[in-house]
């Protein structure tokens, strides 16, 4: 593509932009592809600010930024320092190209950079999403976080709850919730700890669209209460449900009940995922009898759509002239998840086709298939 073709793809007017940059170029990136005899630079921002009218934009789609340079030797080697996290206000031109979800805008000119402007503050945005004023619940916590999402220099991490009591002397509510937090990133693990199955006095605020959803204002800290011993026993008991065609057991950490089938003479993983926090799985498991019922013809069908979808992307990846029938006999079953909707998830080894990425065919709950594509 030459100089003149890559900007016509540019036009409209010119849109003043407050952006929070996502992505940037480092040392490690390597260099970006050239457009003629210049650079195509590129950095990424996950939201901004239309300075025209204030209404954020971005949300959800892959928003780029681009523009044309020589490869300097001193300074930054294409043009613009950008850094992760930080605010800029930009006039841009956006493509008028874009497809589906993503947003191509070619950069004019850098305004001003590290711009303060609250409304693109992590901590602002999440905070915004809950309610004042802030309460007092006594919360009986499943487990401790198990992790957390980095948001510019945040940590966001949140625990299940599986009651509350909104004052030391009220009768606990047993009901499925979520306690969520930031802070600030420091050391290599949270500030914020919580033991399973502990109780804990913290003050809060109610989610807008869900009052089950907490944010943490204050952990004032663990408490001894026996008031929720019975929520904790009922949380123990095992769960199982019977079938002829198995046992599965409840993994309330992951939201499914676990068990094995017989796939056509082999043993095969099976998994029946329910909501958050609930433990009835009736229909999941009759989609499950259903396709077991006629595993057979189910099987050839979910093969031959593999086969069909991704049999020329396996000739690549094994560099072998790979058959339909071949490519069909290969693959073994790993696993069969059913969603609540009725959906279906098909697990396959790939007998090394694609270097050991494993195989999955996705279901819609009328049985139509829709999707073959390799995980990781």
């Amino acid at each position: 593509m030459s100089e003149h073709e890559y900007l016509q793809r540019f036009g409209g007017q010119a849109r003043e932009l407050i952006v929070r940059i996502s992505w940037c170029w480092t040392k490690k990136s390597g260099p970006f592809q050239k457009v003629g005899e210049l650079y195509c630079a590129r950095a990424r921002f996950d939201q901004a600010i239309d300075v025209a009218d204030n209404a954020i934009i971005g949300k959800g789609l892959d928003n780029w930024i681009e523009w044309l340079t020589p490869k300097k030797l001193v300074g930054h080697p294409y043009g613009h320092d950008f850094k992760k996290g930080h605010l800029y206000r930009v006039l841009v031109r956006e493509a008028t190209d874009d497809v589906d979800r993503r947003r191509t805008y070619l950069l004019e000119r850098v305004f001003e950079k590290d711009v303060v402007e609250p409304r693109l503050d992590p901590l602002v945005q999440f905070a915004d999403g809950f309610l004042d004023p802030v309460l007092e619940r006594y919360l009986l916590v499943e487990d401790g976080a198990s992790g957390w999402a980095n948001v510019f220099g945040y940590r966001r991490a949140g625990v299940r709850t599986l009651g509350y009591a909104c004052a030391a002397d009220d009768e606990p509510v047993a009901e499925i919730g979520r306690l969520a937090w930031m802070e600030k990133e420091s050391g290599a693990r949270l500030k914020t700890n919580f033991d399973k199955l502990g109780v804990y006095r913290a003050h809060v605020r109610e989610g807008r669209q869900d009052r089950r959803q907490l944010m943490l204002v204050e952990l004032v800290g663990k408490v001894a209460d026996a008031r929720f011993a019975h929520i904790a026993e009922e949380y123990l008991e095992p769960v199982v449900l019977h079938n002829r065609f198995g046992t599965f057991t409840l993994d309330r950490t992951y939201d499914w009940y676990a068990g094995e089938i017989d796939y056509l003479g082999e043993p095969c993983e099976a998994y029946l995922q329910v909501e958050d926090g609930t433990t009835d799985a009736a229909f999941q498991l009759s989609r499950l009898c259903e396709l077991c019922g006629d595993l057979a013809a189910v099987d050839r069908r979910v093969r031959a759509y593999a086969a069909d979808e991704m049999l020329e992307d396996a000739c690549e990846w094994c560099e072998d002239d790979l058959d339909r029938a071949a490519f069909m006999k290969a693959i073994s079953p790993v696993s069969v998840s059913v969603s609540e909707d009725g959906s279906v998830e098909f697990a396959f080894d790939d007998a090394d086709i694609f270097a050991g990425h494993t195989i999955l065919v996705d279901m819609e709950p009328d049985g139509k298939l829709v999707e073959a594509y390799i995980a990781g």
